[in-house]
């Protein structure tokens, strides 16, 4: 029965949402664009955003800004991506203070203080807004970066087995997402678990399905860890 209402349903679903769903995002962008679906296109390039700014790849945060100021977006949004830009670049006071002035959606909000409490230190708090932010998330994908974000946070709370459990969650139900396992990666390293660590990073860098930044970024951090 199950099966058959997953047929039904997928019949219904353009390409590039099952290519989305599939975890196959750069294909999934390329049907959105082609079906003009925008929104579809936006949830993509956000997606990479998000990769980017959490990788630390500021340039490649800063192209995907650009082209998000091609669609209609909140300004609200564009104000909380380019206070994250900023930490990446060095700026910190910055960065926590324009994070802390964020305006739009309750779970914009709730995220934008979490990641300025991160920044400072305050981890306990982050991880209070975090689980704010998730109980205010619209969609299954503000849902992801909630509880990614606090993953992260309870890995400097040292609530690890918690931040395990999410990031294997995570890792399981979102395919292709490769920040979940690098929050697993990073956990493990804290644990000093560093031979699991080195595995999972591994696996990011020499796996078909992640992005080049995700490679980069699992390569950067087993570079730490040798």
């Amino acid at each position: 029965m199950l099966i058959n209402l997953t047929l039904i349903v997928s019949l219904f679903m353009s390409s590039g949402s099952q290519l989305e769903i599939a975890g196959d995002f750069v294909e999934a962008g390329q049907a959105y664009f082609e079906e003009t679906d925008v929104s579809g296109e936006a949830r993509i390039i956000c997606r990479f955003l998000e990769e980017s700014l959490y990788s630390g790849n500021s340039q490649h945060a800063l192209d995907l800004i650009t082209q998000l100021e091609q669609l209609r977006f909140e300004s609200s949004y564009f104000d909380f991506w380019y206070a994250r830009l900023t930490w990446n670049c060095g700026m910190p006071q910055y960065a926590c203070e324009a994070l802390d002035e964020i305006g739009g959606s309750r779970w914009l909000q709730s995220r934008a203080k979490g990641l300025a409490s991160q920044f400072r230190g305050d981890a306990a708090e982050a991880a209070a807004q975090f689980r704010l932010s998730m109980t205010l998330a619209e969609s299954s994908r503000q849902r992801f970066y909630s509880a990614l974000d606090l993953s992260f946070a309870l890995i400097q709370t040292g609530n690890y087995e918690e931040a395990e459990d999410i990031a294997v969650f995570l890792a399981a139900n979102f395919p292709g997402e490769s920040l979940p396992l690098i929050s697993l990666a990073l956990n493990y390293q804290e644990q000093d678990r560093f031979g699991e660590a080195m595995s999972i990073l591994q696996s990011i860098y020499s796996g078909d399905e992640y992005t080049f930044i995700s490679k980069h970024f699992a390569a950067a951090i087993l570079e730490d860890l040798e």
